[in-house]
């Protein structure tokens, strides 16, 4: 999951180098990297969802077949908490944490974007007082 950081970092710095020649370009182009960097947000909320959904049903099929293959009677907190511990079940977990993690990168993502319309028209003042 690091690897998908470290490309949106790539990219992000691409999106934010700001000069006196590409000022126009970068102010134009920011509603449309803005629209980027929440679509990508979102896509990853909706894979923690289908995580979670997955993760839910996949606990209920092994805590039955856990109830069913035992040879003693276990309760379904019992038995869940055995199918907790099944790799699929780990390996779904992991895979939440690491979609939370890039949630909250791109959440600071959007903050950024939406601040640097700020910086611009900071930057457009400096301009006009320099040139008065």
């Amino acid at each position: 999951m690091s690897e998908i950081i470290q490309n949106y970092q790539k990219e992000l710095n691409d999106h934010l180098v700001i000069d006196e020649f590409t000022l126009k370009d970068v102010q134009l182009q920011l509603p449309g990297r803005r629209h980027i960097w929440v679509g990508r947000l979102m896509r990853h909320k909706h894979e923690v969802n289908q995580l979670k959904k997955s993760k839910t049903e996949k606990l209920a099929n092994l805590t039955k077949k856990i109830q069913e293959q035992s040879n003693v009677r276990l309760s379904t907190p019992a038995a869940e908490k055995v199918a907790e511990n099944t790799e699929l079940i780990k390996q779904i977990n992991s895979n939440i944490v690491e979609q939370y993690l890039v949630i909250e990168y791109l959440e600071k993502v959007e903050k950024i974007m939406g601040s640097i319309g700020f910086d611009i028209r900071n930057i457009i003042e400096i301009q006009k007082l320099e040139t008065q």
